[in-house]
């Protein structure tokens, strides 16, 4: 029989096991509370990952599980409780699922960055980057695949815009490293950049970096520049002729534009100038000037003997044929045609044709008279034809003495006055 003390410790036993079994119900209950919780936490993080996330499960890939970023991915498609290729339409569903084939089978993921991609009913293009990887239980066994993917569009497009910046930057370098005209780039006053043509052009080499605007002008153009700054509707465009200084002292004609640099906000950071060296042309201007007098000065002489033209007419008689205005430049002129001409041609006669001439005045007239002088002295005896009576009327009113000057109405009768004094001649020889 089972005495007293038997059931005494069997009921204590059975009492252990019970609080056994209860202690171990407790812990597997907050086992599996503290399991789902961790779940829900898993599934609430995932569901607001801003990363498109979504598990499928099975080798036909059934979703249960995507989060909103997912499903802003392609909003017209419901995946839960669906297969891939039923939730993506061909040929873009069935693609994936053999892409994925690999990932169930080996647990091996598939990465792919910068996908291109479209919404459904949009035009516009995006890119995303995307992971797919296998799903484990505790035994290792594949059940499913997880699929991350990231809209990296804005990224792209950021790197494109660096890389279109860093290219546009490439250029402006290459242009300004290369350019004949000096550039600088001042910051709070002080060059921090200077292009190979000015370096040379100032003599200052890579010294140049740290030296002020000012240093770079004589004080003068910094007056000016100054000025013209105060003046100008945009601060610190300026356009001006400068007197460059090189390091040594020297000075050099120059020509500077100035411009801001502005930062993103608009407000100005720097200053940039141009310089360009106008030795080189102010030595071809002036040489063209030169040529230019030369021109001049040959095209005068040309016109004035054109204008004072001497003809001769028959052995020792010669005619200069006077035509416009005669100033003193022009008398000069006459004069010493006409005695370079009567000893060329050992004139004995000598006719001035006045027919063309505008009007006479005092001057004029004692031009005229000298001329004639200054024949008689050579031997040589003048003739003055085709005085209007416009002009003989001005020579009575201003008292001119034409004693000792033949005079003839027209160049015809001085040309006959003077053949007949020729044979005159040669009778009395």
């Amino acid at each position: 029989m089972t005495s007293v003390e038997d059931l005494r410790a069997e009921l204590t036993r059975m009492r252990e096991e019970n609080a056994a079994l209860t202690r171990a119900r407790d812990e597997a209950r907050r086992e599996r509370d503290e399991a789902r919780r961790e779940r829900d936490e898993l599934r609430t993080a995932i569901l607001g990952m801003p990363a498109a996330v979504g598990v499928m499960v099975g080798p036909e890939h059934v979703f249960t599980l995507v989060n909103d970023a997912w499903r802003a991915l392609e909003p017209s498609y419901e995946p839960l409780g669906k297969r891939l290729v039923d939730v993506i339409p061909p040929p873009l569903g069935p693609r994936i699922a053999s892409m994925l084939e690999p990932v169930f089978q080996t647990g091996e993921p598939l990465i792919a960055a910068n996908v291109p991609f479209s919404l459904p009913g949009s035009t516009e293009r995006r890119f995303l980057t995307f992971h797919y990887s296998a799903l484990r239980r505790d035994s290792g066994e594949i059940f499913g695949i997880v699929f991350h993917g990231m809209d990296v569009t804005r990224q792209l497009r950021a790197q494109e815009e660096v890389q279109s910046l860093n290219s546009r930057l490439r250029t402006l370098l290459a242009l300004a490293e290369n350019a004949p005209d000096g550039i600088v780039v001042t910051e709070r006053g002080r060059v921090t950049y200077a292009n190979p043509a000015f370096r040379r052009m100032s003599g200052y080499g890579q010294e140049i970096v740290e030296a002020t605007l000012p240093d770079l002008v004589d004080d003068e153009s910094w007056a000016l520049l100054e000025a013209r700054r105060q003046e100008g509707a945009s601060p610190g465009a300026v356009q001006a002729s400068v007197t460059c200084c090189r390091r040594d002292g020297s000075t050099f004609p120059g020509e500077i534009s100035t411009f801001p640099i502005r930062d993103e906000g608009g407000q100005i950071d720097a200053e940039g100038a141009i310089f360009r060296d106008l030795t080189e042309r102010r030595r071809a201007e002036q040489e063209q000037q030169s040529l230019q007098e030369d021109l001049i000065a040959a095209q005068q002489r040309a016109i004035r003997e054109l204008s004072t033209p001497l003809i001769p007419l028959a052995r020792q008689l010669v005619v200069m044929p006077l035509v416009g205005t005669i100033d003193s430049a022009r008398s000069e002129q006459i004069l010493e045609t006409l005695l370079q001409g009567i000893a060329a041609h050992q004139a004995a006669v000598a006719i001035l044709d006045t027919t063309g001439v505008r009007s006479m005045d005092e001057q004029v007239a004692s031009s005229l008279l000298r001329t004639a002088g200054a024949a008689r002295l050579l031997g040589t005896e003048v003739i003055l034809t085709g005085i209007s009576p416009e002009v003989a009327r001005a020579l009575v009113e201003i008292g001119t003495d034409l004693s000792g000057v033949v005079t003839r109405g027209t160049l015809e009768a001085g040309v006959a006055y003077a053949l007949g004094r020729r044979r005159r001649s040669k009778r009395g020889s």
